[in-house]
């Protein structure tokens, strides 16, 4: 599995978290991403954008609800065991690679390249 880090689209006072993708992972209706956020200091991942649409960020405690953003006090992982997910809708195929664009605050912005995995 390959690992793809983060490209910074605006430069600011802070720099954005660091972004490690390592996955798509097929899911109902969709794919869920896989990844690592280590922020420099208090942050916050206010929105997910694919070039099928926006990804929608949840909460999973216990039931999933969508949220309008995660908080990013520390180093947080997302993925199916985590306490926030990042599901993008759609149909995709394994091998497939997808565009993103992370919104942090300060309307900072990173964009990653992730395959799609099963």
């Amino acid at each position: 599995m390959s690992a793809v880090l983060l490209v910074p689209l605006l430069s600011s006072a802070s720099s954005p978290p660091l972004v490690e993708a390592s996955a798509l992972t097929p899911t109902f209706g969709g794919v869920l991403l896989s990844a690592s956020f280590r922020p420099r200091g208090r942050d916050v991942l206010s929105g997910a954008w694919y070039e099928g649409g926006r990804a929608k960020l949840m909460r999973c405690d216990p039931h999933c609800t969508v949220v309008g953003q995660v908080p990013l006090d520390s180093a947080v992982i997302v993925g199916q065991d985590s306490l926030y997910r990042v599901v993008l809708a759609g149909k995709f195929k394994s091998g497939q690679r997808l565009k993103m664009v992370l919104r942090f605050s300060d309307l900072q912005l990173v964009t990653l390249i992730v395959p799609v995995v099963d």
